[in-house]
């Protein structure tokens, strides 16, 4: 009598088992890894909006010959009137959902197109009259992207944004 060299049914049933629980473990980290970069990657979109935007806003404080907008200390606004160098008056503010530049019937839109409601958060320009008689203007504002509580999802981040200058003139 010969004997037979086979797996028995429970053999093959820890094996399957063992194996079902390292692939569980294996896609699961697979998941994790593409919710990080894809969180990565919507957070890269938006320091780099919020970031020409905010340079953009400076650099046009800046070099304006003048704030036509009431500078009061501790006052936000949530807009600013400017005159720039060409002498035409400029705008900035928030507009469907997004910041704008709006000079002389020509709108231009410092950051992207929304990709989702809220994208832009409490755009505000807070403005100090200092010793020189030049106004020292602060700007700051949130950008949004995705639902729900920005810490908790995978597919949501919100970031801060701010800078100062003093005007030249």
């Amino acid at each position: 009598m010969r004997s037979q060299k086979a797996f028995t049914l429970l053999e093959l049933l820890v094996t399957t088992s063992i194996t079902a629980l390292m692939m569980l473990a294996i896609s699961s980290l697979f998941i994790t890894f593409l919710a990080t970069a894809y969180k990565s990657r919507i957070s890269q979109n938006l320091r780099e909006s919020g970031g020409n935007a905010t340079r953009q806003m400076i650099d046009m404080i800046r070099s304006a010959s003048e704030i036509t907008s009431l500078c009061v200390a501790d006052q936000p606004l949530n807009y600013i009137t400017l005159t720039g160098a060409d002498g035409l008056q400029t705008t900035i503010r928030e507009e469907d959902d997004r910041i704008a530049s709006i000079s002389a019937e020509k709108k231009s839109y410092l950051t992207e197109s929304a990709p989702s409601a809220d994208y832009v958060q409490n755009l505000n320009f807070q403005c100090y009259p200092t010793s020189e008689g030049k106004k020292y203007i602060e700007v700051s504002f949130s950008l949004r992207v995705g639902e729900g509580e920005a810490s908790n999802s995978a597919r949501s981040t919100f970031l801060d944004f701010g800078s100062g200058t003093a005007t030249r003139n």
